[in-house]
């Protein structure tokens, strides 16, 4: 895509499945400066963009480990959110699915209608918890950053048979990385996206 005559590329995950035949869905944060925000705001139905893909690096197949624990922070919930219906959708498929969700502000969550629908139609697999930093006033969830014992409380702990996925913003992301070392999760038992 081009901005102001400078090719821009953007990776997204799209949140369909690989059986979703003929389409994909994408979950597009808008930001007032963002350059492809603009270039999304400005789109009308029937318009073309040019994509090309897959380009993940992460493989998922059916009882890979026992469990994953997946930590995201705001959009990155996209590629969690793909592997967590991949698994939860396939009725054979018994992985368990922990899920620690960051955001600033509730009003920042996404996809969280269609998280609360897997934790209610799949609740002995799919385990959620919510930590904003400016919560509510009735809020139920973390308060603050990702802490070592959010994810001792909430991810399963340390084995050969687990997996922990990250993605979100950098800091989070480099913050996570130390706090799964210094919790035992070896290299072979963690992912970034």
């Amino acid at each position: 895509m081009y901005s102001q005559g400078e090719e821009v590329i953007k990776p997204y995950t799209p949140t369909t499945l690989d059986t979703d035949v003929g389409y994909f869905e994408l979950v597009i944060k808008m930001y007032p400066q963002g350059r492809m925000s603009h270039h999304f705001r400005e789109m009308r139905e029937g318009d073309y963009l040019p994509v090309r893909g897959p380009k993940g690096r992460f493989r998922y197949q059916p009882g890979q480990v026992r469990a994953f624990g997946m930590l995201a922070g705001g959009s990155g919930i996209t590629p969690m959110f793909q592997v967590a219906r991949a698994i939860l959708e396939d009725p054979k498929d018994m992985t368990q699915v922990h899920l620690i969700y960051a955001n600033v502000t509730y009003e920042d969550i996404l996809l969280k209608e269609e998280i609360d629908g897997l934790a209610t139609n799949y609740p002995d697999r799919f385990h959620v918890y919510y930590v904003l930093n400016q919560p509510p006033e009735e809020w139920t969830g973390g308060v603050g950053f990702v802490s070592k014992e959010m994810i001792q409380t909430h991810c399963p702990a340390p084995a050969a048979d687990i997996k922990v996925l990250r993605c979100g913003p950098p800091p989070m992301n480099k913050a996570m990385a130390g706090h799964l070392d210094a919790l035992g999760y070896s290299a072979e038992m963690q992912f970034q996206f």
